[in-house]
């Protein structure tokens, strides 16, 4: 074989390395997706049971991922998947106290823990001291927008 025919060969072969998984199976990646979609679907009364902590010092006063502005003193939460505007009663485990915040933010980024609660949440459920606890959420109520949402599926 010459030198031209074998350059020709592996030209060939790149391209079609390159190529193939831009057209890879269309139809997995479609059915990957709405999978996502169906696993994501949230009801009230929905219940989850884990760790919280609290923040609010550093973060008091700038952006959420939500377009708010962060307030401490609110009875807000971040959660890594629930809409924003849910509002969720959150529940101490040990000291039964509770309280009832909104999802404004995207988080928390430990995976050790299901939701971060502001620091005045963190008061009314009895767990500022400790700076986490065994927590139980309840969904309360889902904004508007996200039943319209889910409606249309």
């Amino acid at each position: 074989m010459t030198y031209v025919a074998k350059l020709f060969i592996l030209i060939c072969l790149g391209f079609c390395l390159v190529a193939y998984p831009a057209h890879a199976d269309e139809s997995s990646r479609q059915n990957k997706s709405e999978t996502k979609k169906s696993e994501t679907q949230f009801v009230v009364g929905q219940t989850y049971t884990g760790t919280s902590a609290w923040y609010g010092l550093r973060a008091h006063g700038k952006r959420t991922a939500s377009g708010q502005i962060f307030d401490s003193t609110q009875l807000t939460a971040a959660h890594r998947t629930l809409p924003f505007g849910t509002m969720v009663k959150i529940t101490h485990k040990k000291t039964k106290k509770s309280a009832i915040v909104q999802i404004t933010d995207r988080g928390p980024s430990s995976p050790s823990y299901i939701i971060d609660i502001s620091r005045q949440a963190a008061i009314d459920i009895g767990m500022l001291r400790q700076g986490r606890a065994t927590v139980t959420l309840e969904i309360v109520a889902l904004p508007a927008s996200y039943a319209y949402n889910s409606a249309r599926k």
